[in-house]
Parts: structure tokens; C-alpha cells; sequence
């Protein structure tokens, strides 16, 4: 779970940006946890999370619809505001500079009930019905991996209709999240997990996880070389990223010519009509557009392939 100082460095003044309001459950239902929740600015229905990163029960969780349901947490657990967002989540896996962008299928559209009687007779007949229907509803508790993977069918995920904003994520504010976490938390491998809010549009920050699976992200062990060698290059004492280019160059013969590219020129993995989404059931990932971290002069073809390769073997023995 995101920190509530790094949240606050990550989104900045940026309104195209939020994260739900959430705090830590310690202790079991009492007198006063329904106070404690409202003050922290969370409303009905929300999230309840482990606080458990990894492991068996790290995907258990449960929406709680109204007070009765408090009673069937058990702490201590994360619990977050639920934010309606036509059942799609947007998974965000970070390798340093670039990142890859991934479509899941996620949770449905819930009712936040009523917060008032407004209207004619017929209007507060409806508003009482729609009241107690969400007084008298069961708590709901999954695992997400039966509700974001790839392959998941849930009738917890059947979106009946479209409601409010429907919006693709926005390549700059993609940019931006990434680059404000990596900056505020100090890492350069990890996923975020973003969701639309369908009734203001602002792309919504709700769950950060170190050093995800990176499922679905096809270029991933190109991307961890990439990176590698940009930080090795970095750490490089008393000579500049361009020179040490030019003198290995020189070393290599027609090697610059061969793989010389960077992301400050405009290396792209894609061009055209926006391909940088795509549903995960059609292809894994897509690089965002201008996202690609380029090829780098200084690490030959040859290494690049057999370090691609020797990353790989491992990760497929583990």
C-alpha cells in the first residue's frame, strides 16, 4: 500500500490524479471504528485489503457495504474507498524509464447508496428501497486473482452497462505517476495498479506492489538490460555517457552504426494510431509509445542476447 507522503509527493497539484482515501485497521470492530473510518474520509462501500504483500492470503479481500459487515474484518488490514470504475484496471509495471501498460478486468460498478431525500414521493419511495437494499447487503470477499487475471471470468467483473466516463488512460499522466514514484520511494522495479474514476475521469492510484510478476510484459528482460547497463553507465567515474559512447565506438568498428539509438532522440518500440493499450486477451503488453528506453551503444548485440537469454533461463527455473 502506498504511503500517505509519498502519495502526497507522487500526485503533487496535479488534479488528473488522486488515490482514494484509506487507512490501517488494527484492532477488531468497536464502538468507535465507525468513527475512525469517517474521519479518514472513507465512505460505504470499500475495499478491504491484507496487509500482507505477498504469500497465500495476499489476495484476500472483501467489499464491505455497510456497518454490519465491519464485524466480519479481521485486522489488521488495509480498508480504501471503492471507486466506481466500469470494471477495468490498468497495471502499470515499471523497469526504470520505461514502463509497460497492461488491461485487466476488474471489479464492477457498485452503488454508493443514499445520501439524501430529495424529490417527490415516488423519488423517496425509490431512495428508501435503494437505502435498505444497501443496509441489508452481504459483504463480498474474493481473491483478486480471480478477478484480474488475463483469463479470469467473474460475475463479480460483468459490467450491465457502461456508466458515467469512459476513459483510456493518459499517456503523460502515465508518465508522470511513474516518475514521481520512483523519485518518492527510491525503486526502479515496480507496478502500479491504476483504475479510472468514472465519474471525474482522474486516474486513480490504488495499490503499488514491489517487484510484481511483470505478467504479460513481453520485453521485460530487454527492458532489466536496458536499465542495467543505463545505471552501470551512470555510476561511471569522470567520463561522460556521450564520450564513453564515442570510445567504445571507436573500439567496436561499425558497432555504432549498428545499435546506436536513445530515448532523448525518440526511439519508439511503436508507431501510429495509439497501440500503446491493448485488451490482454488480444496481446500481453504494449510499450507505451515514447517510453522505449533505446539501445545503447556501450552493450553489444551479441552480450544483449546472451544476457536476455541467461535472464531468462533462470526466471523460467525458479
Amino acid at each position: 500500500m502506498l504511503k500517505p507522503y509519498s502519495l502526497k509527493r507522487a500526485c503533487k497539484q496535479d488534479e488528473r490524479i488522486c488515490s482514494p482515501p484509506f487507512m490501517e485497521l488494527t484492532s477488531t470492530y468497536g464502538e468507535d471504528t465507525l468513527q475512525q473510518i469517517e474521519k479518514s474520509g472513507i465512505a460505504f462501500p470499500f475495499i478491504c485489503k491484507t496487509r500482507v504483500a505477498h504469500g497465500t492470503n495476499s489476495h484476500e479481500m472483501a467489499i464491505i457495504f455497510n456497518q454490519e459487515g465491519l464485524k466480519a474484518i479481521q485486522p489488521p488490514c488495509v480498508i480504501q474507498s471503492f471507486i466506481n470504475h466500469n470494471a477495468v484496471l490498468y497495471k502499470v509495471f515499471v523497469v526504470g524509464e520505461s514502463y509497460s501498460v497492461v488491461k485487466r478486468p476488474s471489479l464492477k460498478n457498485f452503488s454508493a447508496g443514499v445520501s439524501g431525500w430529495l424529490g417527490g414521493e415516488a423519488e423517496c419511495l425509490q431512495n428508501a428501497r435503494s437505502l435498505r437494499h444497501k443496509r441489508d447487503r452481504e459483504s463480498i470477499f474474493f481473491n483478486s486473482h480471480n478477478v484480474s487475471k488475463p483469463e479470469s471470468s467473474s460475475v463479480l467483473t460483468a459490467l450491465d452497462k457502461i456508466e458515467g466516463v469512459f476513459e483510456r488512460p493518459n499517456d503523460e499522466v502515465i508518465r508522470a505517476i511513474s516518475k514521481a514514484l520512483r523519485q518518492a520511494l527510491g525503486v526502479s522495479l515496480f507496478g502500479i495498479d491504476i483504475i479510472i474514476n468514472n465519474q471525474t475521469g482522474q486516474h486513480a492510484v490504488i495499490d503499488i506492489n514491489a517487484f510484481p510478476g511483470y505478467e504479460g510484459v513481453s520485453e521485460f528482460f530487454t527492458d532489466l538490460l536496458n536499465h542495467i547497463a543505463a545505471v552501470l553507465q551512470g555510476q561511471a567515474p569522470e567520463v561522460s555517457q556521450l564520450n564513453r559512447s564515442k570510445h567504445l565506438a571507436e573500439q567496436t568498428g561499425s558497432l555504432a552504426g549498428e545499435r546506436t539509438c536513445c530515448a532523448s532522440n525518440g526511439c519508439r518500440s511503436m508507431v501510429g494510431k495509439d497501440p500503446w493499450i491493448v485488451d490482454s486477451e488480444t496481446t500481453p503488453s504494449v510499450k507505451l509509445q515514447h517510453q522505449r528506453l533505446g539501445c545503447n551503444s556501450a552493450v553489444s548485440p551479441s552480450f544483449q542476447q546472451h544476457c536476455v537469454a541467461t535472464l531468462a533461463t533462470k526466471a523460467s527455473s525458479q
